[in-house]
């Protein structure tokens, strides 16, 4: 008995061992993977952020040639610019909180939001080159 207690005793330390040893490798594997996944976030929200304030400044650059534009049209034409001036500006608040979400997004909401802002950012890209053609057609591009 006491040769089967020794196998029995060395098996259980060498288990345990073994046991004591996976348990210490796998939080660090997990720990890679985590601090991967942050920098991949942390690369992506940089980027959307850019790109969406980026359009939010066009959005300014063409609100700014609106207001002055106002100034000099016909009824007509202000009544029209006057239309888009307020669609643009619905757009930039829109950006604005689509700016605010990346920004203050987490690991775990980070996937919706990042799905969430590509979608408003070619929404709202779209719509504001189509209001652009609307109030002056030279500014038709393709992009």
């Amino acid at each position: 008995h006491k040769i089967d207690m020794k196998k029995l005793l060395t098996l259980m330390i060498v288990g345990l061992i073994g046991f004591t040893f996976s348990q210490c490798t796998q939080p660090k594997e997990q720990d890679n993977t985590t601090a991967e996944f942050r920098e991949e976030m942390r690369e992506d929200r940089e980027q959307l952020a850019e790109n969406l304030r980026d359009l939010r400044d066009d959005i300014d650059r063409k609100l700014d040639k609106i207001s002055r534009d106002i100034e000099d049209a016909s009824e007509d034409a202000k009544e029209e610019l006057m239309e888009t001036k307020e669609d643009l500006t619905g757009q930039r608040s829109e950006l604005e909180k689509t700016i605010d979400d990346v920004e203050d997004a987490t690991e775990e909401t980070w996937e919706d939001i990042r799905e969430g802002a590509r979608t408003t950012f070619d929404d709202i890209k779209s719509e504001v080159q189509k209001l652009a053609n609307k109030i002056d057609p030279s500014t038709n591009q393709s992009s």
